[in-house]
């Protein structure tokens, strides 16, 4: 189902409908968003994170001399 399909059942007035097509959309969300999560796991497990250490400005290490 989509978006048109649950505006034109309120629109009607067919709520059970209506609920139908909205349980519809939202699951295919909701695959949709975990399929996405899946590949970004999936992508990172054998490469992992590092982190490059972060650079002192030099006004900071004047002021921390003093």
């Amino acid at each position: 189902m989509s978006v048109e399909t649950l505006i034109n059942n309120l629109k009607d007035g067919d709520n059970v409908a209506a609920s139908k097509a909205f349980s519809s959309v939202m699951g295919e969300k909701l695959r949709s968003a975990l399929n996405a999560e899946k590949i970004k796991v999936a992508s990172s497990m054998g490469n992992p994170v590092v982190e490059e250490p972060e650079e002192v400005a030099e006004e900071e290490v004047d002021t921390a001399e003093d």
